[in-house]
């Protein structure tokens, strides 16, 4: 096998990718038939009781591997493609997990279609059953506090699943999940609501002039919101 090697990430002396944990792989879901969840999962820089942080990108479909080349991830892409280390990635102060998440995005993948979550509820299932194998592989990191995290879509996704964690943690159920919260960048909850205030918003800071917002309320895409197929 040939190793991979990445220029310019061990410069001045700096932890280079041998003496950091970096792992990547793939865990099969106890409540699919035969799916397959994808993730990739980098140690703290700084130290590794340091929180768990797992991020979820929105779509829904929306691969991982975008925030962690190009949001919050240890590395970011150069002009000559190679890496290098992002110097505000997560990893300085936590040990950061991505997935690729529902089963069917990216590298996550399922030969049965009847994996291929619709709800919430099946997304929430299917993320708890992935943390309970990587905290079962990874037991040293389970104690640590855990944080869920990500943007967009995942508004939906990460309400979710911290209330499964909470209520299997009230049922003792599994593995304890030391869940200390979460949070949404940009999140999309309920289009209903927050569509009403785009406008408003818009008009309110100078972003758009009045015939404008008269006409954007004309053209209201408040019936398709309104039709819960999102």
């Amino acid at each position: 096998m040939k190793r991979v090697r990445f220029p310019g990430l061990s410069v001045d002396g700096g932890p280079t990718v041998e003496n950091l944990g970096h792992h990547a792989g793939y865990y099969g879901l106890p409540h699919s038939n035969a799916a397959k969840m994808f993730y990739l999962f980098f140690e703290s820089r700084n130290n590794k009781k340091d929180p768990v942080v797992i991020w979820l990108p929105g779509g829904p479909g929306c691969s991982s591997e975008l925030a962690l080349f190009y949001e919050n991830g240890p590395f970011k892409i150069a002009d000559d493609l190679s890496l290098e280390w992002n110097d505000f990635g997560w990893d300085k102060a936590s040990n950061l997990l991505y997935v690729d998440q529902p089963t069917g995005t990216d590298f996550s993948y399922s030969s049965d279609e009847q994996d291929i979550r619709q709800d919430e509820d099946g997304v929430s299932t299917d993320l708890y059953d992935f943390l309970q194998e990587f905290f079962k592989e990874h037991s040293e990191y389970s104690q640590n506090d855990f944080y869920i995290t990500g943007e967009s879509y995942a508004g939906h996704y990460i309400p979710a699943l911290a209330s499964r964690i909470h209520q299997n943690n009230k049922a003792g159920q599994g593995i304890h999940i030391n869940l200390k919260g979460f949070a949404t960048g940009n999140g999309l909850t309920d289009p209903e609501i927050q569509y009403k205030a785009y406008a408003d918003y818009a008009l309110d800071t100078k972003l758009i002039q009045k015939s404008d917002y008269d006409r954007q309320q004309d053209v209201s895409c408040m019936p398709v919101s309104s039709s819960k197929l999102w």
